[in-house]
């Protein structure tokens, strides 16, 4: 196991870009005890949507500008770019190339797209990590987030009123004397319906009359087949079998302990989720924190987003694991060092 540990690779900055426009759940036509419900089960209260002008690489673009700017940081040494989402701005090409040329960085950058959402952040740190570790590239800027609102029906209580759009950056470079890392995957291919968007691709072609037509289910969700579609109890039922092996085996790769690690950030999907993993591994209550009550599930977003506004209230830490879980089903985790990490504060646009 010890091949696969890290050791060049560290998280030189980073950086979160938020939708200025917030909807607070209070206010939604949907049924007050339903609402006051799914408050009480997610500590979900607001979520931020994006306005239909904006999509994912806006978000990851203000935030890779700010970073540079923060890092005093010469993006012509960039030259690899890793973008996670599941929302991209086209159907072809991937978001990568956007930013390639957005920012403008050089035309010799290896891009890379993965489609993820919810443990987007981790599996592109896992390419970007591989990319330095090679020796082919010695600054990486990953972008990870989504739009999820824009796939999301404004009638659908399970998505509506948890789904919130961010998009964040992480710039990794190559160091010396860097704290190893490890990485641990766990996925579920067989589960994939819990979390996906039925039509829009090429199995199920969008077609006006009939992929559009909305349909209730059972719990009084609305949707078509070319929305987001979640089983909440499928998803959380996978990812409290996979993220606590998922955190051992990083643990475990790593030789640390529990005790060895200040902060463990898994994706912040609801309040629930996240406590109950805490419990199951037996952690600190403040060895797991939850930001999630005026920010809403920011997908991929959700761990960078809490580092920064953990170390905006001031928190000192240094060993962290972070684990992610989402669509695919998925579940991706890993362990590493903070020290020579720059957290900027986010910014709304």
């Amino acid at each position: 196991m010890k091949d696969k540990i890290f050791t060049i690779p560290f998280i030189r900055g980073m950086s979160v870009s938020l939708p200025k426009e917030c909807v607070n759940l209070r206010e939604l036509d949907f049924d007050s005890s339903a609402v006051e419900k799914t408050i009480n089960t997610t500590g979900v209260s607001i979520i931020r949507q994006s306005p239909p002008d904006k999509t994912i690489s806006d978000y990851c673009i203000n935030a890779a500008e700010n970073l540079f700017d923060e890092l005093n940081f010469d993006k012509s040494k960039v030259d690899g770019i890793v973008f996670a989402t599941y929302t991209d701005d086209y159907i072809s090409p991937g978001s990568g190339y956007i930013v390639q040329d957005r920012l403008g960085l050089s035309e010799t950058c290896i891009v890379t797209d993965i489609k993820q959402a919810c443990a987007g952040f981790v599996h592109g740190l896992f390419q970007a990590f591989l990319l330095i570790q090679s020796g082919y590239c010695n600054n990486v800027l990953l972008c990870a987030g989504d739009t999820l609102t824009k796939v999301v029906n404004p009638k659908s209580k399970s998505e509506r009123m948890i789904f919130s759009d961010a998009g964040a950056v992480a710039l990794i470079s190559a160091g010396e004397d860097v704290t190893k890392t490890s990485f641990a995957f766990f996925n579920n291919g067989n589960g994939f319906r819990a979390l996906y968007v039925p039509a829009g691709g090429f199995r199920i072609p969008a077609k006006a009359g009939l992929t559009d037509k909305e349909v209730i289910d059972e719990s009084g969700n609305i949707r078509t087949l070319e929305n987001l579609h979640m089983n909440g109890l499928e998803v959380m039922t996978f990812v409290v079998y996979a993220a606590p092996r998922a955190v051992k085996s990083v643990l475990a790769m790593s030789d640390y302990t529990k005790e060895d690690i200040d902060l463990f950030v898994f994706h912040q999907a609801n309040k629930t989720i996240v406590k109950s993993l805490g419990r199951i591994l037996k952690l600190p209550a403040e060895k797991v924190p939850i930001h999630i009550e005026e920010y809403g599930n920011t997908a991929a977003t959700s761990i960078p987003l809490t580092w920064c506004l953990e170390k905006i209230q001031n928190k000192n830490f240094s060993n962290a694991v972070l684990c992610g879980y989402g669509n695919g089903l998925t579940c991706a985790a890993t362990s590493l060092n903070l020290n020579k990490t720059y957290f900027c504060k986010p910014k709304e646009i």
